[in-house]
């Protein structure tokens, strides 16, 4: 081979290895559903009243306690198995803080960790814990 071919592969399997490299790093961390703008344009239609927070800490309690433990500081029985379990007190959420993105993130999951509500609690209860969940911030 010319020094010049051998050059032009180098180059070509630099970039293309680069290209691989990227694309792993993308598969293993894909966009976070709840980071699009109609999750943060999504709007919760449930009043924050004392009913509707009422009703979120009880889904709290049968749906997400374990895990984020009973005050929502990420410190639940199955955190403690591994895992990035968020704070619900701190005032940066991993995930998003406006109403649609937490709405998103409990309704869709965000990991096999964080699994999707959608067939467990209807929008309606989604929508409650969400109004429960601003109770926790600091």
């Amino acid at each position: 081979m010319h020094q010049h071919s051998v050059r032009l592969l180098a180059l070509i399997l630099a970039v293309s290895g680069c290209a691989a490299v990227t694309l792993m790093a993308l598969q293993s961390h894909p966009p976070e559903p709840h980071r699009h703008a109609e999750g943060q344009a999504l709007e919760n239609p449930m009043e924050a009243t004392a009913d509707s927070k009422a009703t979120g800490r009880q889904r709290f309690v049968f749906n997400c306690r374990d895990c984020h433990g009973n005050t929502g500081l990420g410190d639940g029985d199955m955190a403690h198995a591994g895992g990035d379990v968020p704070d619900f007190t701190d005032d940066i959420w991993m995930h998003g803080s406006s109403d649609g993105e937490i709405f998103t993130v409990i309704k869709e999951g965000v990991s096999a960790d964080m699994q999707p509500y959608a067939s467990r609690i209807t929008d309606d209860d989604i929508w409650h814990l969400v109004n429960y969940l601003k109770t926790l911030e600091r």
